[in-house]
């Protein structure tokens, strides 16, 4: 005998491979379990985006917080003037090794410094998920003010608008705790559009207290140096800074700029001529004081001697090296970030 019954719709399907049916409930269960799959799929992405946008928050803010990084270190050679003060007539005056009688102070007003932060994760193709290239940028824009004689009155200053660009590179990894920074190169200010070349070309640096053969050199700012690479000093140290200069056109002079990392503590005085291109000074760490361990800003500072000249019609050149610098105890640990 045929049976006439038929199956319930709501709790019998045809498998699609013709096997057994299965039941409403397994195939909601597979439904289900699809659905899922599909919403972890489409998550992942946007995980990885959410922890991408962590990490570069991370690093941002660490790299604006950090004695090795800051905006002081961009701001380094904005120093108050503290070369010659006693008039055209002063002492050192007619020294051929030093810069002429001359006061100068670059003003950067409120929102003149202008920085962006790139990075990028993995640092370089290959390397893992953990390490970071970041690439500081800083505009500057402001105001050279020069005066050349504090006898007359009135006093005479001259004015020239500039915009220089400094740019610095940190390699970061990231731990248990977080991100750390692990090397920096030199911040390396340069002029925009500067009507010749003016660079400089080989830093060298020693202090009292390390040992005869001991010196500091680079000669390139895309030098990466990790913390222990940094020049560090003892807090009573005596340096002494060579620099070298390499220029397409006018002669120039330059200048120390080092001090503690807040205003007003920073000192900017001039390198001696020693040679066409070629500079040299003293830096007394122990004049700075302040607390310690501490990291802080040194900035080495070339100048277009026709951009400090009395005349507005002569184009502003700059090139400068900033250079982080530890002041520390022998005994005492490098200071982290």
């Amino acid at each position: 005998m045929t049976s006439n019954t038929t199956a319930d719709p709501s709790t019998v399907s045809t498998d699609t491979k013709g096997s057994r049916p299965r039941t409403m409930e397994e195939s909601m269960k597979k439904a289900y379990a699809t659905l899922a799959a599909l919403l972890v799929l489409a998550l992942v992405p946007v995980g990885c985006s959410m922890q991408r946008d962590d990490d570069e928050q991370a690093i941002t803010d660490l790299l604006n917080s950090s004695g090795y990084t800051d905006e002081s270190n961009d701001r380094s050679y904005g120093s108050e003037d503290t070369t010659l003060s006693d008039g055209s007539g002063g002492p050192g005056a007619d020294d051929p090794r030093r810069p002429p009688f001359v006061r100068f102070r670059r003003c950067i007003p409120q929102g003149g410094v202008s920085r962006t932060i790139n990075i990028q994760i993995p640092a370089y193709p290959g390397y893992p998920d953990s390490t970071a290239l970041a690439t500081v940028s800083t505009d500057i824009n402001g105001e050279l003010r020069t005066m050349f004689d504090t006898t007359g009155n009135p006093i005479l200053v001259w004015r020239k608008k500039f915009q220089d660009q400094a740019v610095r590179r940190v390699y970061l990894t990231r731990t248990r705790d977080g991100w750390r920074i692990r090397k920096v190169t030199p911040l390396e200010f340069r002029t925009v559009d500067a009507p010749y070349e003016l660079r400089i070309r080989e830093l060298k640096v020693h202090a009292a207290s390390w040992r005869s053969q001991d010196t500091f050199r680079i000669h390139s700012g895309d030098t990466m140096l990790a913390k222990h690479d940094l020049p560090r000093f003892v807090p009573a140290d005596t340096v002494t800074v060579w620099v070298e200069i390499e220029s397409s056109g006018d002669s120039c002079w330059t200048f120390l700029h080092h001090g503690r990392p807040k205003w007003p503590h920073r000192w900017r005085r001039a390198y001696a001529r020693t040679a066409t291109h070629r500079f040299r000074g003293t830096w007394l760490v122990g004049d700075e004081q302040g607390q310690y361990p501490q990291v802080r800003p040194s900035g080495h500072d070339a100048i277009g001697w026709k951009s400090l000249w009395a005349d507005t019609t002569e184009p502003y050149v700059s090139a400068a090296w900033g250079l982080p610098y530890i002041v520390a105890e022998p005994n005492q640990e490098l200071p982290e970030e």
